[in-house]
């Protein structure tokens, strides 16, 4: 009898633990919770995006903390941006291209880029050129070409040349096989959603923009820094205490050096 008792009562209790899960937790706005199968994943996909998340299109465990967790933080710092105008940062890390305004971002997508054995290229650059409709050469006989508006052209509907250091044939386009969205799945050229270059990164673009290409790591080192993470608690100090002038002379310190902190202090994923 006892045993039965315990049983139901464990029944019970594995019954009520997904009320209570879902009635305590926090839900951050997103466009995808109410969607399903290739629409959620594109939709996951660009919200990873904007959170400054690595882009898969599936929940992991770091998107469902940075979904439910409400005290979590996410934002830029660029110490140094080459422009007051509008620019491009690609993270490697993260597959994401970030548009900016200055050092404020203005835009966050999701990108496909190149395989270990076709990599995007790392650098500093330009837009060089800027085309609506490209037709496709195919990488000078590698591939059949493809006329511009054909539906195998794999540039999409927008294409940015770039000039690099070193390199030459990359760019940033829109794509034919937006499942790749997320990964390294190119010869070494960004991709983006059709929607998402055609609409908002082609039209705020012009040629001269700079366009800076790198890992997490490259990225901090040139004083750009993309955030997310649990937001860490500030200790408390007590009513009428005085911080000693020796830790308000550390901040400052702190402060001033940010570029030599190691970026796995500052960039946590």
């Amino acid at each position: 009898m006892k045993k039965i008792k315990k049983i139901g009562i464990f029944i019970l209790a594995a019954s009520l633990l997904p009320n209570f899960v879902f009635a305590k937790g926090f839900v951050r706005e997103n466009n995808f919770m109410n969607k399903s199968g290739v629409e959620k994943r594109d939709e996951i996909k660009r919200w990873q995006a904007r959170m400054n998340l690595p882009v898969t299109g599936a929940l992991n465990d770091k998107t469902k903390e940075a979904l439910h967790t409400e005290n979590y933080e996410v934002y830029d710092m660029v110490t140094n941006p080459p422009t007051k105008g509008k620019w491009i940062v690609v993270n490697k890390s993260r597959r994401t291209l970030t548009m900016y305004k200055g050092n404020q971002s203005i835009g966050k997508f999701p990108v496909t880029l190149g395989t270990n054995a076709t990599p995007t290229p790392s650098a500093k650059g330009k837009i060089q050129n800027m085309h609506k409709n490209p037709a496709w050469g195919g990488m000078n006989g590698k591939y059949k070409p493809a006329k511009a508006d054909d539906p195998n052209n794999p540039l999409g509907e927008r294409w940015m040349g770039l000039r690099l250091p070193g390199a030459s044939g990359y760019g940033i386009h829109g794509n034919i096989k937006p499942h790749q969205i997320g990964g390294y799945y190119s010869n070494g050229c960004i991709r983006l959603f059709n929607y998402d270059v055609e609409n908002y990164v082609f039209p705020n673009m012009s040629v001269g923009s700079p366009v800076w290409i790198g890992t997490d790591n490259e990225l901090e080192s040139w004083g750009v820094y993309q955030y997310s993470r649990v937001k860490k608690e500030e200790a408390k100090q007590a009513v009428g205490e005085k911080a000693p002038v020796e830790e308000k002379q550390e901040e400052t310190k702190a402060t001033e050096n940010i570029e030599n902190i190691p970026a796995e202090d500052l960039l946590e994923f």
